[in-house]
């Protein structure tokens, strides 16, 4: 009876709810969009709940709270019925045809909920003999497209002044709405970077490198001692996750993709937590030339992106600079990137190549390696705004408009008193 309940009645129900033609049931309600740009709610009394007047609205709620008690029930399954839910025949198969299907047409809001109530607890809660068969065809797929779908999505947010001319009144996406689509993003995507660092870093080297919790623009206040821990573990999942070739792919992709988008706690998070353990496990292997100058640039632009921030830049600058250390003997191509960096001084990379793949020579300390490397790499660092364009002034030492007399020395003063000095006082 169980197993006949999870098949067909949460499956049925959700394949419909995210057809393209019930979109608009699943909305964000006015309420909901205000809360999230922080606009004042009315205030309602104990246990009273907004008054929807019309059809439309009611049956919007009505289906938007259908939607999210399937997930609440999916995601409250794994956890209370353990192995008779994780052993239902053909359970991969079901979630991908019917909770995971025309992901496109529902809103990011609902995804987060999703990811939250649902595919977190089903991966956290399951058993490893059922790695293989479950979780990674769910996962593989999954982040696939949240790759895309975010990659797109921040590249419309980083290019709208771009897309929207200057003399072009947005009428239908007035500047609130825009405000709104960003934050939405923004959440779908610290709720993406925690589910991947829920899968693949372990617990105890999370907890050790975890990023303080803020809230709105306090995220900018972060700490700056916060730097990737050079013995983070991957756990048993993620190193089940990192043998198949296009979740390792999908992986690393989202991981330094992430470095470059224009959230700041999301960047932290990642290259704290995720980009060098993921790294780290496919080093012993084969990598490509053209994926390590990627993996490599990807850094650098998440210091233009994020430099300004005290926080994000002494992360980055430890991630690129164990990278530059621990590949550039291997690939060539690495310091290809590093000559197109603005103002970098050949002879000083020279000196820093020298000492790096020459070990006998690498007496100077870890830190001051890594300032060297700081040095070099000061180009592509972002400032803040008000400090982009600035034009340093140099006011050269101007001469002394009154010249001070020179202070005369004690023996030439006593010299000056009349006499011969001290000499007269010891003549006989």
């Amino acid at each position: 009876m169980t197993r006949k309940f999870v098949k067909r009645s949460i499956f049925l129900c959700l394949r419909p709810l995210a057809h393209k033609k019930m979109t608009w049931r699943l909305r964000i309600k006015y309420e909901s969009s205000s809360c999230r740009l922080g606009l004042p709610q009315p205030l309602l009394e104990a246990n009273e709940h907004p008054v929807y007047k019309t059809t439309l609205e009611r049956m919007q709620r009505f289906f938007g709270i259908l939607y999210e008690n399937c997930y609440h029930i999916l995601g409250k399954a794994g956890p209370s019925m353990q192995q008779d839910f994780y052993t239902v025949e053909g359970l991969a198969t079901q979630l991908l045809g019917s909770a995971f299907v025309n992901l496109n047409n529902i809103p990011d809001f609902r995804l987060k909920s999703m990811l939250r109530v649902f595919v977190k607890p089903l991966v956290l809660f399951c058993p490893p003999e059922h790695y293989e068969t479950l979780i990674a065809p769910i996962l593989g797929p999954l982040f696939t497209y949240f790759h895309m779908r975010l990659s797109q999505k921040w590249h419309v947010i980083n290019q709208r002044s771009v897309l929207c001319g200057e003399d072009e009144i947005a009428e239908d996406n007035p500047e609130s709405q825009e405000m709104l689509e960003e934050q939405l993003v923004r959440m779908l995507t610290r709720e993406v970077m925690d589910l991947i660092t829920a899968c693949c870093v372990s617990k105890k080297t999370a907890e050790h490198n975890a990023v303080p919790a803020v809230d709105g623009d306090d995220e900018e206040m972060m700490a700056t001692e916060v730097t990737p821990s050079s013995v983070a573990e991957l756990t048993d999942l993620g190193k089940c996750l990192m043998k198949h070739e296009d979740i390792c792919t999908a992986l690393l992709i989202t991981a330094f993709s992430s470095l470059t988008w224009k959230d700041t706690l999301s960047c932290q998070r990642a290259t704290t937590q995720l980009c060098w353990p993921l790294l780290k496990q496919v080093m012993s292997g084969t990598l490509l030339a053209d994926a390590v100058t990627w993996l490599f640039t990807s850094v650098l632009k998440g210091l233009q992106m994020h430099g300004q921030h005290d926080g994000c830049m002494a992360s980055l600058v430890h991630l690129a600079f164990q990278i530059y250390e621990t590949l550039r003997p291997r690939y060539l191509e690495i310091r290809a990137v590093m000559e197109q960096i603005p103002e970098i001084h050949k002879e000083s990379l020279d000196q820093f190549d020298c000492k790096l793949l020459n070990p006998s020579l690498q007496k100077a300390a870890d830190k001051r390696r890594k300032d060297h490397f700081k040095r070099l790499i000061a180009g592509c660092i972002g400032k803040p705004l008000g400090q982009q364009f600035r034009k340093e002034v140099h006011i050269k030492n101007l001469p002394m408009l009154f010249k001070k007399p020179k202070p005369m020395l004690e023996t030439e003063v006593l010299d000056s008193e009349g006499g011969g000095g001290l000499a007269t006082i010891f003549e006989p």
